[in-house]
This record gives C-alpha cells, structure tokens and sequence, in this order.
C-alpha cells in the first residue's frame, strides 16, 4: 500500500509506473491519494508525502522506479 500526496511532483509519474507494474505482474497494490488535512492527520505514518508499506511493515519515502519496486517486493 502506498499512501501519498501531490505535495512531490515526482509522484505524478511514479504512482502510476507502480500501480501498472503491480497490475503485471500480479503484486497486490492499492495507492491511497491523500488530497485533504483531516486524511494526512489519519494516515497510519507521519510521512503522508510518499509511504510505501508492504505486508503491513513500512517500507520507504522515496520513490521508486518499476525495477526498484520489484527488487524490493520479490526480495
């Protein structure tokens, strides 16, 4: 899961590069765009920006390519 806000440019390409690449390669994946205060102040991580979670755990802030997002969910 990746929670993220439109406060980074960067995220404008990159969620969508993940979200296809999840889709093909058969990865559960579910971006949550947070647009209002009241989401930010309810997402589970302090870091609304960009948080990527897997299995539950936090994972990073930094946005990532199709290949980084595969060598880091396939290990």
């Amino acid at each position: 899961m990746l929670y993220y806000t439109s406060q980074c440019p960067f995220n404008a390409k990159y969620v969508p590069v993940l979200e296809q690449t999840a889709r093909e390669n058969d990865i559960p994946f579910h971006a949550v765009h947070i647009a209002r205060r009241e989401e930010a102040q309810n997402a589970p991580t302090p870091i609304t920006n960009y948080a990527l979670f897997h299995d539950g755990e936090y994972i990073t802030n930094e946005q990532m390519n199709d290949k980084k997002f595969l060598k880091l969910v396939n290990g």
